[in-house]
């Protein structure tokens, strides 16, 4: 498994991007997982779901299945993992590539100017406006950190 990341810009600018490197990849072959940074409070779960409730009662995991789609929802206390610790918990991917995290050590591309100038993490920084997607795709797979040992 590899890890790979994309940082900076606008949201919208950003996510299309991230977007249109994993169908890239995907068409390449590539099985890829995604790993997105959500902000604080964030809880796609609510009140009144049996899985909510798992959780409020001290389940540290809650995994839940349905015919189409399985999620795992796991209660982060104290430290807020690191995306390679989250990596860890995927299994069916050749490729990670990470939203945000913009501090984590990972390889990753920046989409537009900012940031820490001297962030050796940051292998390229890139124009959002007429940007060549298959040139990403080249430089995920080409730059992107192994985590097998």
């Amino acid at each position: 498994m590899r890890l790979f990341g994309l940082v900076g810009g606008e949201e919208t600018q950003r996510s299309r991007i991230f977007l249109g490197l994993v169908a890239e990849l995907t068409r390449r072959g590539v099985q890829v997982a995604t790993l997105h940074e959500a902000p604080g409070g964030f809880d796609p779960d609510r009140p009144g779901k049996d899985s909510y409730e798992h959780r409020k009662a001290g389940a540290s995991e809650v995994l839940l299945m349905a015919p189409e789609l399985s999620a795992l929802m796991h209660e982060n206390s104290g430290a807020r993992p690191s995306p390679k610790q989250l990596a860890g918990q995927l299994a069916f991917a050749d490729l990670v590539l990470i939203e945000g995290f913009e501090d984590s050590p990972h390889p990753k591309a920046r989409i537009g100017a900012g940031g820490a100038l001297c962030d050796a993490s940051v292998v390229a920084t890139l124009r959002p406006d007429g940007l060549d997607i298959a040139a990403l795709a080249d430089l995920a797979l080409a730059r992107a950190e192994n985590l097998s040992p």
